[in-house]
């Protein structure tokens, strides 16, 4: 919604407005006798500042034009605007002025589209176009531009690294998506709209629920092949590589124990092979000993030592 006026220094002096925001929010602004109409500007910017007003405050001194603009856009975002003075700003004084905004309009792909503010949302019964929201961010008319859809799937992790991941893809289940496309005398275009009231309504409703169920079970079988050829072979491998994971830390833990026993048979037979050294050094000194003693039973011995 967007206010634009002509606005001078004498329009401007002694005027009073009344500024009224579709939340409720609400501002009085009066411009002293002899004010100029920057100085009413700026003290209406600044009152809807300080209120937190949803609005803009413009004003062109060359031109003198004074606009006032709401921030959002739709119908439902507006305001209202009571002056003291006719034709100043509004028509007549002391009557407010109500000026709301647009909602959008235009196709989706040349199907129907309804617009709320600068959101374009396709026709819930359109197969082409329901679900789809296209916001408008430019400030251009006729053809704006381009959409691109991309699939909406949920993504599960199904493997050990990050990119093992498999995408699964399901159609809505609302009554409102449910049993679509379904030809019939009652007008029906989905499950929600279903009525019991009469005979041809009860025939046509079992139509529609025909079509849900086989809707519902199209997609039980899809998540059905999911599981049976994703998931259960993904299993079956991860099952492989923990055994095969086992078998190599057992292998390694023998391995281990092999070189262990490596060790200790060589420290054993180092330690064994010291002793035995040492029983044969002393054993030889005894027999030295004792050879001599044998040879001179009667003797004396006698030890020399060299100067």
């Amino acid at each position: 919604a967007t206010l634009t006026a002509d606005l001078d220094d004498d329009d401007a002096s002694g005027l009073q407005i009344t500024l009224e925001e579709e939340d409720g929010a609400v501002i009085r602004v009066s411009n002293p006798e002899g004010a100029t109409a920057v100085g009413f500007a700026k003290r209406l910017q600044k009152a809807v500042l300080e209120a937190n007003m949803n609005l803009n405050i413009r004003f062109d001194a060359d031109d003198e034009e004074l606009t006032i603009e709401h921030r959002e856009y739709g119908l439902t975002k507006g305001f209202t605007v009571t002056g003291t003075k006719d034709d100043v700003i509004v028509d007549n004084a002391f009557e407010p002025e109500l000026l709301l905004g647009r909602d959008i309009k235009g196709t989706i792909n040349d199907e129907p589209a309804d617009g709320d503010g600068l959101i374009l949302t396709g026709e819930y019964n359109n197969e082409k176009t329901s679900g789809l929201s296209v916001a408008f961010l430019g400030d251009g008319t006729g053809n704006a531009g381009s959409v691109t859809v991309a699939q909406n799937s949920l993504k599960f992790q199904a493997g050990a690294s990050a990119d093992e991941k498999i995408v699964i893809a399901l159609n809505s289940t609302h009554s409102t998506v449910l049993g679509r496309g379904v030809d019939n005398t009652s007008g029906f275009e989905n499950l929600s709209q279903i009525s019991l009231k009469s005979t041809q309504e009860a025939i046509d409703a079992i139509r529609l629920v025909d079509e849900a169920l086989d809707q519902l079970l199209s997609m039980r079988s899809q998540l059905g092949s999911v599981q049976k050829h994703t998931l259960e072979t993904n299993i079956s491998v991860l099952r492989n590589t923990v055994e095969n994971l086992t078998a190599a830390e057992s292998s390694i833990r023998d391995t281990d124990m092999a070189l262990e026993m490596v060790n200790f048979t060589k420290n054993q037979i180092i330690t064994e092979a010291a002793a035995a050294a040492v029983a044969q050094s002393n054993q030889t000194a005894t027999r030295v000993l004792r050879l001599l003693f044998n040879n001179n039973p009667h003797g004396h011995w006698s030890f020399f030592r060299d100067h």
